[in-house]
């Protein structure tokens, strides 16, 4: 298992529309509004690398799992730059993530309302279907799965009252054995040994039919890192000048509850070489660590009581209907 006090956090995006985002993910998969903030100064412009002073919205949207959220940054300084027209998922960095839905035709309709279609027809997988779509505002790829205990790490327990669960998050890397030593050696993960989380049919999902690629996957909590290799097509680097602001995947973050874990885990990646953006948090807050191959990952801390203040809790939402209290799926016990 995992380190015990380590959590999958969050998936933070950066999209050129995120009021569209935010309606994809809410009306479309069922996440629900967590709230928005401004953020500007030195310490965001520090954290993200992105020189002397900094600006963004960002907004957080939560699902059914326990302190895990989707974040939306759009950033105005330095001003967001598109992803590459000719982007795809095997280019090197954090590139798409899983969602499991339980009401998978209903979750179809929904975003086929918002203008939102799948890239292909379903695949059946262990007698589950999936299926993906392009996320409209970041242009990411997102994977809907249909919920089920056939599921890769079974289903997920509901904390609150709300259907999609985070089922996994990719990063395509250069380097098999750098990403292990970040990721398990130093961070404290463990590799899922024999769990089949992605064959090589399902590269036509996304985009890449006939891609030959190596795999290993990682967990955390009840959500799985995904570190992938490809061979064909070769990973392509971050185009020059990239910054984290940049429209796409930014990264994830690894969240913990208590000071005495993270720090652990901080001092083991200052030990090994791996540099952070800032020293680590103290009490609350969140650094970003440099993996040596041009990704970040965030370390967060966040005691329970602040759950509110960094969106981990739904906000009841003013002038819709709570539509999204449809929960299929048993409580957390």
């Amino acid at each position: 298992m995992p380190h015990p006090g380590l959590w999958f956090s969050q998936i933070a995006l950066c999209t050129a529309d995120p009021a569209r985002s935010a309606r994809v993910l809410s009306e479309g998969l069922g996440f629900a509004d967590a709230g928005v903030r401004f953020h500007w100064g030195k310490g965001l412009a520090r954290i993200q690398a992105l020189g002397e002073d900094a600006a963004c919205t960002l907004a957080w949207l939560v699902g059914r799992q326990d302190f895990l959220q989707i974040e939306l940054f759009q950033h105005t300084l330095p001003p967001q730059r598109p992803c590459r027209a000719d982007s795809r998922p095997s280019d090197l960095g954090w590139s798409r993530f899983g969602i499991a839905v339980p009401d998978f035709d209903e979750a179809l309709d929904r975003l086929a309302a918002l203008a939102v279609e799948p890239l292909t027809e379903p695949a059946t997988r262990d007698g589950l279907r999936r299926v993906c779509v392009v996320e409209p505002g970041s242009r990411v790829v997102v994977e809907l799965m249909e919920d089920g205990r056939a599921l890769p790490g079974g289903l997920r327990a509901r904390f609150y009252d709300l259907e999609p669960a985070v089922v996994y998050a990719t990063l395509s890397v250069q380097d098999l054995v750098e990403a292990r030593r970040f990721f398990v050696d130093a961070i404290g993960l463990e590799e899922e040994r024999g769990l089949v989380l992605h064959g090589p049919d399902d590269e036509s999902l996304w985009g890449l039919a006939g891609a030959r690629s190596e795999t290993i996957v990682l967990r955390a909590a009840d959500v799985f890192l995904e570190l992938v290799r490809y061979e064909d097509p070769p990973g392509r680097p971050h185009p020059d000048g990239y910054l984290l602001s940049d429209q796409g995947f930014m990264n994830i973050a690894l969240g913990f509850r208590d000071q005495e874990p993270i720090d652990e885990v901080y001092a083991r990646l200052t030990t090994s070489g791996y540099l952070a953006n800032r020293e680590r948090p103290q009490s609350v807050g969140g650094t970003y660590v440099n993996d040596g191959q041009g990704n970040t990952t965030e370390l967060l801390l966040c005691p329970r009581e602040m759950d509110d203040a960094f969106g981990f809790e739904p906000r009841t939402p003013l002038y819709r209907p709570l539509s999204w209290q449809r929960a299929r799926v048993p409580p957390a016990a």
